[in-house]
């Protein structure tokens, strides 16, 4: 019967990586005004700015695109 390690050895050293690296993000969004998402009416929009978006019309553009078939080669 095989054993399957599922949690790692805490690395000290990278917590400490971790914790400065996401303090060093917030610390750079602040400065150019990024605030973080408190509620899904943060990622709404402008309703002016979006009120004649078509979703569906999207939608089918992405569709389209994705199904044409690419001019890259195989390198």
């Amino acid at each position: 019967m095989a054993t399957t390690i599922t949690e790692l050895p805490i690395d000290a050293d990278r917590e400490r990586e971790i914790a400065e690296a996401r303090a060093e993000l917030l610390r750079r969004a602040e400065a150019h005004g990024v605030k973080p998402i408190t509620s899904l009416e943060d990622l709404a929009g402008d309703p002016e700015m979006t009120a004649d978006f078509d979703v569906d019309e999207f939608l089918r553009q992405v569709r389209e695109d994705r199904d044409r078939p690419s001019t890259r080669g195989m390198e």
